[in-house]
């Protein structure tokens, strides 16, 4: 059987851009379940928030979609699912979650100018954004039992709010053959500029000296905690900082259960 990629992620996360890249790399096929979402919304003269709103009380569009996911399990093709539930329906695929900074993906769609997603400024696209995001949640929650925004959920979870496409596909594509011999890998990539640290870090320490060990190789793991929008350092802030002080775009992290405690601020407030 052809190994599969299910492809899920935050509005404006590069997702359609990055897929692109991908089939013309692996030789995969592309399937969109997002393609015909807008497309259904269109028959029906709505938004595509308010085709979300709508299905909350008409599951039969859901399962509609949903059923055509399910087939593809016995497809034996290479395909790469842009689908934000292919990693629910379709089995044994290589899950993969894109996460962006929500006002990072509003400045992306506003700019973009697409006709169903068009708001006067990118606040209005920022707030449009966080009620489709809650809608969805709500909604996958009732039909399935399950959230499609807890990142434990995924074999991979990428940061794309700093990263080009190309580093995406890139560190994409490494993770995936990296799974391909072991299924139980699992790992989450972030940008250092992403990450939040507490309020209060212990004295002491050489971060410059750890970032000079990084660039000569060394690769520690930083534990992160995220609470849905924050990606928090759970310990050893230290390790971060040094990677702050790097040229890598991505950082290897932990994702750990649970939400964050206590007080945390961006990096930019604490160096």
């Amino acid at each position: 059987m052809h190994a599969k990629i299910s492809l899920a992620g935050d509005l404006g996360s590069g997702k359609s851009t990055v897929a692109k890249i991908l089939v013309d790399q692996l030789g995969m096929e592309y399937y969109s379940t997002g393609t015909i979402c807008r497309q259904v919304a269109a028959r029906h003269h709505m938004t595509v928030v308010e085709m979300n709103q709508y299905m909350e009380t008409h599951p039969e569009l859901d399962h509609e979609i949903d059923d055509g996911l399910v087939a593809l399990s016995e497809e034996d093709r290479p395909l790469l699912i842009d689908s934000r539930m292919a990693w629910h329906f379709v089995r044994g695929t290589f899950r993969v979650y894109l996460s962006t900074e929500t006002a990072v993906s509003a400045a992306r769609i506003f700019g973009a100018g697409r006709a169903e997603e068009h708001f006067a400024t990118v606040e209005e696209t920022e707030a449009n954004i966080r009620t489709r995001r809650e809608s969805e949640k709500k909604r996958y929650m009732e039909l399935y039992g399950v959230n499609n925004k807890d990142l434990l959920n995924y074999d991979l979870v990428l940061d794309t709010t700093y990263a080009s496409p190309t580093e995406i596909a890139d560190c994409l594509r490494d993770a995936f053959a990296a799974w391909q011999k072991d299924h139980t890998m699992r790992a989450c990539y972030l940008s250092p500029l992403r990450l939040y640290y507490p309020a209060e870090i212990e004295e002491g320490g050489r971060p410059d000296l750890l970032a000079e060990r990084i660039e000569a190789g060394e690769r520690p793991v930083v534990d992160v905690r995220f609470d849905g929008d924050r990606f928090c350092v759970a310990s050893d802030p230290l390790v971060a900082l040094g990677y702050s002080l790097s040229s890598l775009p991505f950082i290897p992290c932990r994702l750990l259960p649970g939400e964050p405690e206590g007080e945390y601020v961006r990096m930019s407030d604490t160096l």
